[in-house]
């Protein structure tokens, strides 16, 4: 009887676990569309089959568990390639941004004010002595210095800008790793109690991905089911612990902020990301006005050759984008109006004036800079303008050497002394050199990380074909359980009800 009855278990164990099959299926198809959601799978087992003498007798099936279909292998590419595609992305962008500001990359801006600028000088030598040309050299001066000071103030305010999108990438790591500790909590709390935590932990590897697009995470999943995330070898998330970074300025009466831990005051150690690639491209740098590692240049007194060979530098190594970009042009900016002013101050003005300067300072107590350099206020007076050396009529000598000053060899790039115009593209072609790099490693990060996606899609992903194939299969595993039952219930009630009653 013992075996008899013990069919009836057989059979509600296959429509049990048939039952339990199904409700995953329609899980996964719920699903199809919902973000991360990872497909899950019944694992099936057989139940410890019953030692009957010599024979062996099974005694149905089990759901072992039920489980996500994913490759662990994978999420570690796709979130490896995710940190490098979020700092050249950031890099691409800031590099673009960059390239509107200036204009030159397409035929207009700066390259074309500084040729008009000399233009108007050469001009004047025509005729040393014609108000209507100096009022022309006067107006083509504003344009020049007008068009580097909106060029300092553009930097100044794309710099704002990532400044607020640091702050804004910080909390969202914050706002990030809380959602993480809590979801360790409900896992935990699911799984101690033999409970599945699937949809948990889908929800969690969602954040994990996006988590390491921002900054270099290292990420580890213990026993317990919990995951630690840290960066530069300190814990973001300790399990069911948060840390919490803060955007913190980078020195006194700074206007830039770098990412530091909340409790030990230490900088966060970036290395790659989005967040990095932000404080890169803006400049890990102070910030405030006058700031050498900002971009602004220390003056001398001597503006010879030599002197400004050793004082002005250009890298077009560096890799903090905005910062170095501004120390070119404010080299360039300086040592242009100081050497003109040079040259202005021993020419004499059709009043006779001399030592007058060409162009002034804004701020004395800054150097010649973007946002720092006018035309002298005094030139509503044309006379004052100089292009004599003598004051005798028609002499053009100061014009020219104005004109002559555009060839020469005062600026240093990489390792070569040269004019105006060729340190000017040396600038130009670095920011188009740099784009380009930046948006061909880009473009092949982006085709990476798809690829990577597309195969975790292929193995975690939902296919309804897949599904209602499963559905289809699991409905006749249940209808062949119930016909089993049906089966075995028509045996036991002829054995019970019929047995012995022949012949009457």
């Amino acid at each position: 009887m013992g075996s008899s009855f013990s069919s009836y278990d057989i059979a509600r164990s296959g429509m049990y676990v048939s039952q339990r099959s199904l409700n995953t299926v329609g899980h996964n198809i719920s699903n199809v569309n919902t973000e991360g959601y990872v497909r899950q799978q019944t694992i099936m087992s057989e139940y410890n089959p019953a030692s009957y003498g010599k024979f062996q007798v099974g005694l149905g099936v089990d759901v072992q568990q039920t489980r996500q279909i994913r490759d662990q292998f994978l999420d570690n590419m796709y979130r490896d390639e995710s940190k490098v595609l979020g700092y050249w992305e950031s890099k691409n962008k800031t590099i673009e941004d960059v390239e509107a500001i200036f204009g030159d990359l397409s035929g207009e801006g700066l390259q074309q004010v500084i040729d008009q600028f000399f233009q108007g000088w050469q001009e004047l030598t025509k005729d040393p002595d014609s108000l209507t040309v100096r009022a022309t050299v006067r107006q083509r001066a504003i344009a020049f210095t007008d068009a580097v000071n909106h060029i300092g103030a553009q930097l100044d305010k794309l710099q704002e800008d990532l400044n607020t999108e640091i702050k804004f990438k910080i909390e969202e790591i914050n706002d990030t790793a809380k959602q993480i500790t809590k979801l360790n909590k409900k896992i935990i709390e699911n799984e101690g109690t033999r409970d599945v935590a699937n949809d948990y932990r889908d929800e969690r590897n969602l954040l994990l991905d996006k988590l390491s697009k921002l900054a270099n995470v290292d990420i580890t999943e213990r026993n317990n089911g919990m995951v630690y995330v840290s960066i530069g070898g300190v814990y973001l998330v300790n399990g069911e612990k948060t840390e919490t970074i803060k955007a913190d300025y980078n020195k006194d009466n700074s206007m830039f902020v770098t990412a530091k831990w909340e409790k030990s005051d230490k900088i966060v150690q970036l290395t790659s990301g989005t967040l990095f690639g932000l404080i890169e491209a803006r400049g890990d740098v102070a910030g405030y006005k006058g700031s050498v590692e900002n971009g602004s240049v220390i003056e001398t007194d001597d503006v010879d050759a030599d002197a400004a060979s050793d004082t002005y530098k250009f890298d077009p190594a560096s890799n903090s984008l905005i910062p170095e970009i501004r120390r070119g042009l404010n080299t360039m900016v300086s040592l242009m109006a100081r050497k003109i002013n040079e040259i202005h101050n021993s020419g004499v003005g059709i009043d006779g004036s001399t030592g007058v300067d060409f162009f002034t300072k804004m701020d004395d107590s800054l150097s010649f800079e973007m946002g720092n350099i006018q035309v002298n206020p005094e030139f509503n007076d044309l006379d004052l303008i100089a292009s004599s050396a003598t004051g005798e009529k028609g002499d053009n000598t100061i014009a020219q050497k104005i004109v002559e000053f555009r060839r020469d060899e005062l600026y240093r790039t990489t390792n070569l002394t040269v004019g105006i115009d060729d340190f000017y593209r040396s600038i130009i072609t670095w920011i188009g050199t740099t784009g380009q790099e930046a948006a061909r490693v880009t473009e092949n990060q982006n085709v990476l990380v798809s690829q990577i996606q597309n195969k975790k899609e292929s193995i975690s992903g939902v296919s309804m074909d897949e599904e209602v194939t499963n559905m289809m299969k699991f409905q006749h595993a249940y209808n062949a359980s119930s016909r089993v039952m049906n089966t075995i219930d028509a045996m036991i009630d002829q054995i019970i009800n019929r047995m012995g009653i022949v012949g009457r």
